[in-house]
């Protein structure tokens, strides 16, 4: 088991990327909405405002995705599936996608000490 977390900095992607995860079987997942780091920076402490150029305003924007994933070859299918899509990630700065070994999952649909889903 794994715990998807993705960093979608091109909003414009959300639909693609939340319809590429449930095709590709990725569900139960959260999706939070933020400012980037910059943007905190420039607003809590004056002295950056100025410095960091932004293209646009959306930029400075980005939505964190989380989910479960029960193994490395359904995420390596995501980003398959965005690819066929034309939306390549390894050549774009679209998104950034972590992939974090779970070592306890406990939930209704989980056998955590199997590590299997019930």
């Amino acid at each position: 088991m794994f715990f998807l977390i993705i960093q979608l900095f091109k909003i414009e992607y959300k639909e693609d990327i939340l319809l590429a995860l449930r095709s590709c079987g990725i569900e139960r997942g959260s999706t939070f909405e933020g400012s980037n780091l910059d943007k905190a920076l420039e607003r809590h402490m004056p002295l950056f405002k100025g410095l960091i150029h932004h293209e646009s305003e959306k930029e400075r924007y980005s939505i964190l995705i989380t989910s479960l994933v029960d193994s490395k070859e359904r995420a390596k299918a995501f980003l398959d599936l965005l690819r066929e899509a034309d939306i390549d990630v390894r050549k774009e700065n679209i998104l950034r996608l972590i992939l974090v070994p779970a070592l306890m999952v406990v939930d209704s649909d989980i056998d955590w000490e199997k590590g299997d889903k019930t």
